[in-house]
């Protein structure tokens, strides 16, 4: 990969750019479990169901990080929270351990709505927040992961999978392994808009 005239966050693969993890297609593509994930999601009317908060699966699922136990993370925009909890309520409440509780805001991110249920045997975590949904930490910090993955490979995704095996959540993984930094969730958000010759200077001296 000739990485000399990258220079911006616009010059990744159009696979790598923030629309590609648009809709579904790449959830099927990824990997078997993926194909399972989206057609659940299909399936039940999950992605219909939320067409007009601008979903986008998130997590480790669409960058094929999911083990044994993996939530389908799904990111939505809701600046009506009150009416966002009565659909979701009305159209989700009926699957397996429905839940929904409204998480206070925190340092970095505002106030979100979290909904759990279960689809099959696969749980599903709708995180829903007055940002749009390709603004939020999740999103961001999932593009960096993938774009990492590009830049260091295969064996880099399996030893992520072994940190999440032992316990540690995926941001974490990403910041022990790579020595990132103190805080995982600021240092991955400070690498989105690094383009590739930027961030394989950043890592590059980790050769797994």
């Amino acid at each position: 990969m000739d990485l000399s005239m990258n220079q911006t966050g616009m010059d990744w693969p159009e696979s790598l750019m923030p629309n590609a993890f648009r809709g579904l297609d790449l959830l099927r593509s990824v990997s078997v479990r993926g194909q399972k994930a989206a057609g659940l999601i299909s399936g039940h009317g999950v992605w219909d169901g939320l067409a007009g908060f601008d979903p986008i699966v998130a997590g480790t699922f669409p960058i094929n990080l999911d083990i044994d136990g993996s939530d389908i993370d799904i990111l939505c925009h809701c600046p009506d929270f009150d009416g966002f909890e009565a659909h979701v309520q009305a159209v989700f409440g009926h699957h397996d351990d429905f839940g929904l509780h409204r998480r206070p805001a925190t340092q970095h991110v505002g106030q979100a709505i979290v909904v759990r249920f279960v689809l099959d045997d696969l749980p599903v975590e709708i995180f829903a927040t007055g940002t749009p949904s390709q603004c939020q930490f999740g999103f961001r910090h999932m593009l960096v992961e993938a774009r990492l993955i590009y830049l260091l490979g295969s064996q880099l995704s399996e030893e992520i999978r072994k940190m999440k095996r032992a316990g540690f959540k995926t941001e974490p993984a990403f910041a022990i392994l790579l020595e990132l930094g103190a805080d995982p969730y600021l240092v991955l958000d400070e690498m989105y808009d690094l383009g590739p010759l930027a961030l394989k200077s950043r890592v590059g001296r980790f050769i797994l």
